[in-house]
C-alpha cells in the first residue's frame, strides 16, 4: 500500500473557539469560520482541539461544536473533532456522538492529569476500538498536556486497525523522523502528521502526510503554499513562505498557549473574542502591544 491510500493527507487547519464577553461561545462565529475555510484548499477542518481549548469547555458545549461544524460543512471538508478526555469513558461519549455526525476522524490524546505509562497508553487505544463510531482515531502525541505515547510501544499502537495515524505536537523532529521509519515498516496505510506550524517545511520534506495546526485555519493560503512548494522540491520557496510563519507564531509565544494563538486570530482572521483563562492588567496591557505588532507584521509580509 502507498502513501496515495493514507487516510489523512494534506493540511487541516484548526478552528479557534470564540467566546463572547459573558463567557459563552459564540458558536455564529464558529460557523463562520468553518464556512469560510470550505471554501479554501485545506484539505480539512479540525474542531475541538488544542488550540480549540476543548478543556475549557463543556462536554456539551465541545459536543455542540461538532454538530454546529458538521452541518456548516455538509460534505464540503473532511471533518476532524477532538474527542480527547479525562477517562476512557468521556472519549468513547465522544466517539458515540460524533458517529452520528459523519466525522472522519477523531482526534484523541492520552487521558491527561493523571500520568500513563506506555502499557497503559496502548491499552487506553485498545479500548477504543468497541466504540461504535464510523470516524478513524488518530492518536495524539502531545507530551506537555498529557502522557507521552512512547517508540517502543508504537508497534503495537500501530497494531490497532482502528487508529489509522498519529499527530505529533511534541516538536520532537527526531522522534517524528523515527515514528515515519517505523511506518514505513510496519503499515504503510498509516498516517504521520505533526501539529507544529514551526517546523512544518522540515516535517513534511522528513516524510510527514500532513498536518492539523492552527496556522491553517488563519493563513490557509500560505499553508497550502508551503506545501505545493514542498511538492515541488523548491526547498528555498518552502523556506521563505515558513519564514514568514515563524516571525508570527514568535510573536503567539510570548503569551501563555493558547492565548497568544487567539490574539493572532483576532488579528489576523477579525475573530471577535473574549478569553476565559484569567489575564491580569499588565498581562492585558501586553496583549495590546504583541496585537498591535502582530498587525503591523501581517501588513508587511502579507500572509494570508
Amino acid at each position: 500500500m502507498k502513501g496515495k491510500d493514507r487516510r489523512f493527507q494534506g493540511p487541516y487547519g484548526i478552528v479557534p473557539t470564540p467566546f463572547m464577553q459573558d463567557g459563552r461561545v459564540d458558536y455564529r462565529q464558529i460557523e463562520g469560520m468553518v464556512d469560510g475555510l470550505c471554501g479554501t484548499e485545506l484539505a480539512g477542518i479540525v474542531v475541538c482541539g488544542s488550540t480549540s481549548e476543548f478543556v475549557m469547555l463543556s462536554a456539551e458545549e465541545n459536543k455542540e461544536i461538532m454538530r454546529i461544524a458538521s452541518e456548516t460543512i455538509n460534505g464540503r471538508k473532511p471533518l476532524i473533532c477532538g474527542a480527547t478526555g479525562p477517562d476512557g469513558r468521556a472519549c468513547r461519549d465522544y466517539l458515540l456522538h460524533m458517529s452520528k455526525l459523519g466525522a472522519q476522524g477523531a482526534l484523541i490524546a492520552p487521558p491527561y492529569y493523571f500520568k500513563y505509562g506506555g502499557e497503559e497508553v496502548v491499552e487506553f487505544y485498545r479500548s477504543l476500538g468497541g466504540a461504535d463510531c464510523g470516524a478513524a482515531v488518530i492518536a495524539y502525541q502531545i507530551p506537555d498536556f498529557s502522557s507521552p505515547i512512547p517508540l517502543d510501544k508504537m508497534q503495537e499502537l500501530m497494531s490497532l486497525p482502528w487508529v489509522c495515524g498519529l499527530k505529533n505536537s511534541s516538536a520532537n523532529i527526531k522522534q517524528i523522523m523515527h515514528q515515519i521509519d517505523m511506518r514505513n515498516e510496519l503499515r504503510e496505510d498509516f498516517s504521520i502528521l505533526t501539529g507544529t506550524d514551526d517546523a512544518l517545511t522540515a516535517c513534511l520534506f522528513g516524510g510527514c502526510d500532513g498536518s492539523f495546526t492552527a496556522l491553517a485555519a488563519l493563513f490557509p493560503k500560505t499553508i497550502v503554499e508551503i506545501y505545493k512548494a514542498v511538492r515541488l522540491g523548491d526547498r528555498e520557496e518552502a523556506a521563505r513562505l515558513q519564514s514568514r510563519l515563524l516571525h508570527v507564531t514568535r510573536l503567539a509565544d510570548l503569551l501563555p498557549f493558547p492565548v497568544g494563538y487567539k490574539l493572532l486570530a483576532e488579528a489576523a482572521a477579525g475573530m471577535k473574542t473574549s478569553y476565559r483563562q484569567p489575564v491580569g492588567e499588565q498581562g492585558k496591557k501586553r496583549m495590546g502591544e504583541i496585537k498591535r505588532e502582530m498587525e503591523a507584521l501581517l501588513r508587511e509580509s502579507g500572509i494570508c
